[in-house]
């Protein structure tokens, strides 16, 4: 009889385990990941001790390939580490657990690259918009049209580095500017 609410309580703690590394799948792929990344991240976070890169393999049922690249990703996020155990040698990996440091890594890892390439690529077309504005005549229905896309340029990249102070405040780099907002976000 206790054998058999054991095997239940197992059965119902792998359950359990599946749902949340299912649910970490869902929400890394909704970010931008893959589901695998976030199936290996959830397996690691609520198993009670590191797993080598075989048993992460048996438990999602992925090839050595796809857990071989998820790990190297996941580890290059931050999100995991490989741990070395002392008189073994086989490789461990256990996931982070402080929520904020994965996250601020990922921000600061990901997200800010995108705004910088993002804001490099603003001031190259307002630069070109504003040496089309030159070649047109000051009266002109083309100079009109460059103006206006120069201006609509400009705000864009004004946006972009709102979107990096945004991101350095979030990661304690900056000091809220609230002036800063208030001129970026009003309607011209």
């Amino acid at each position: 009889m206790a054998q058999d609410g054991a095997r239940k309580a197992r059965e119902r703690l792998k359950w359990t385990q599946g749902l949340a590394i299912e649910t970490c799948g869902r929400i890394a792929q909704f970010w931008g990941f893959t589901r695998s990344m976030g199936r290996t991240f959830g397996l690691l976070y609520v198993v009670p001790a590191p797993l080598t890169q075989a048993e992460i393999q048996r438990r999602l049922r992925i090839s050595a390939g796809n857990a071989s690249m998820t790990l190297a990703a996941l580890m290059r996020w931050g999100v995991v580490q490989k741990l070395t155990v002392k008189g073994d040698r086989s490789v461990r990996y256990s996931s982070e657990t402080d929520f904020w440091k994965m996250i601020s890594g990922v921000l600061n890892e990901r997200e800010r690259k995108e705004i910088r390439t993002a804001i490099e690529t603003m001031n190259r077309a307002e630069a070109g918009a504003r040496e089309a504005q030159q070649a047109f005549a000051a009266d002109s229905a083309e100079r009109a049209g460059a103006d206006h896309t120069a201006l609509r340029l400009a705000r864009l990249r004004e946006i972009c580095q709102l979107g990096e102070t945004m991101l350095d405040m979030l990661l304690g780099e900056l000091n809220l500017d609230v002036g800063r907002f208030r001129n970026v976000l009003k309607v011209q």
